[in-house]
């Protein structure tokens, strides 16, 4: 084969054909030749084939011509649940021409439409194809749209269509704007026309305080039953955010407000709005860049452990706890000792000094070694204290400028006779400190060795994107 040329798809098309049954998952690679007679081949083939259950082609163009062809393809495949089916070039023309077939299957599950150039036209055909079938998309559990100029219009016809079957909505940067973007979501939710949605995700699109308002009083409705929120980088304020907060179901678990500015008061509203008992179900809470300051968090923290508690007796439900990207202090650390966490991510939240200089590295004055020291002082006093952090399983320094020194004193602290009693932190199974200065140090490594029962990350290549909370 030539450097460069595009390995064929024969051997793949002859595994369809025999009905393989180990090739249950296909991902065609941009390395693999893909063009419309090979696309056309394959939808030929998955016609009447009983074993693939996942198909993902969104590395190659695939021409209307070719969705037409998987269109028939699914009218009679029994076994496909997962789509995937063209790059940002497949277009309305593309789903058009798919759309008949994802009405008419009876095994297709997860629809990804995922930056593939949709506009509000192609909304309308898909909700079209599904409105004119007798039972039309009543297997779809999961419709991915995000990152697709669809705006609140192509939203509206979407959901007009979709049945009660779907468990996972992405409408991520989808162009929703303020209350008007948020208005065809909060009605579908108050109309109770997605029982089973458990997962919606808006990230990155330009809602505001407006769409708070509207989406929060169809989250307090009877009939929303949500497990996920995620809102990531909305343009929500402290207000927005607590809003959403208060109005959660009482069946939520995971809450997404990375990316917004809540400001210094952030964490004091929050607070406010879950001290009176709101989300009870909640395992996950990610904050991360919120601004969030020192005491913010301790509000915020010391509110989720007494609703908790109170909630739950002398065995509060576990809580994840993402807070990358904000500013934690002696005060932050102090009330989290004492929360019932089971994972901890402190990435990047300026623990060994938040001071930089002119070339953007770490404080290097003697009143920023202090404080570093100070308040490393205080995490290891913290971790060190009976009681404390008793449930956590997980935590993440990474990221905070700590030196040699400081991770020694740490790994000190949960390593097994170093210090009387008891290790700190019994329930510790993995510990990131990944992307500190000291972390690369000889006398860190052998610390690390020390530990017996702890997965330690100490290299920023190992750590994966998003922190423990992904």
């Amino acid at each position: 084969m030539a450097w460069g040329a595009k390995r064929g798809v024969e051997d793949l098309l002859e595994r369809l054909r025999s009905d393989d049954p180990a090739l249950t998952s296909l991902c065609l690679l941009r390395q693999r030749r893909f063009e419309e007679a090979d696309a056309v081949a394959f939808a030929a083939a998955l016609a009447d084939n009983t074993s693939l259950r996942e198909l993902t082609a969104a590395a190659h163009p695939v021409s209307a011509a070719a969705a037409a062809a998987f269109a028939s393809a699914l009218a009679t495949n029994a076994a496909l649940r997962s789509l995937d089916l063209g790059n940002s070039t497949f277009g309305d023309e593309g789903l058009a021409a798919l759309a008949p077939g994802v009405a008419a299957s009876s095994a297709l599950r997860l629809l990804n439409l995922e930056r593939k150039g949709i506009t509000p036209a192609g909304c309308a055909s898909l909700a079209a194809a599904l409105a004119a079938a007798p039972h039309g998309g009543g297997q779809l559990e999961e419709v991915l749209l995000g990152q697709n100029d669809v705006g609140a219009e192509g939203v509206a016809a979407l959901l007009a269509a979709l049945r009660p079957s779907l468990r996972e909505l992405d409408l991520s940067a989808c162009a929703l704007e303020g209350a008007a973007g948020a208005a065809p979501l909060a009605a579908a939710l108050r109309q109770g026309s997605l029982p089973r949605l458990r997962s919606l995700r808006l990230n990155g699109n330009t809602l505001g305080p407006a769409a708070a308002a509207e989406l929060a009083p169809a989250l307090s409705d009877a009939a929303c039953s949500l497990e996920a929120l995620h809102v990531q980088r909305c343009g929500f304020d402290s207000g927005a955010a607590a809003a959403l907060a208060a109005a959660a179901p009482a069946s939520l678990q995971r809450l997404d407000l990375s990316g917004n500015a809540l400001g210094a008061d952030g964490g004091v509203a929050l607070a406010a709005a879950l001290a009176g008992g709101a989300a009870p179900a909640l395992r996950s809470l990610l904050l991360c860049g919120c601004s969030l300051d020192d005491g913010g968090i301790a509000a915020l923290v010391e509110a989720l452990t007494t609703a908790r508690k109170a909630a739950a007796g002398a065995a509060p439900a576990s809580l994840a706890l993402d807070l990358s990207g904000n500013t934690a202090g002696a005060a932050a650390l102090a009330a989290l000792a004492g929360a019932p966490l089971t994972s901890l991510c402190l990435h990047d939240c300026k623990i060994g000094g938040g001071g930089a200089a002119a070339d953007g590295t770490a404080d290097g004055t003697a009143d920023g070694a202090a404080a570093a020291a100070a308040a490393v002082a205080a995490v290891v006093d913290r971790l060190a204290e009976p009681g404390a952090f008793c449930q956590l399983a997980e935590l993440d320094v990474s990221g905070n400028r700590l030196q040699a020194a400081h991770l020694l004193a740490l790994l000190g602290a949960l390593t097994p006779g170093a210090t009387a009693g008891e290790p700190a932190c019994p329930a510790l199974r993995l510990l990131v400190v990944a992307a500190n200065p000291g972390a690369s140090e000889e006398a860190v490594a052998e610390a690390i060795e020390r530990l017996q029962g702890v997965e330690v990350v100490r290299r920023a290549a190992d750590t994966g994107e998003g922190g423990l909370l992904g």
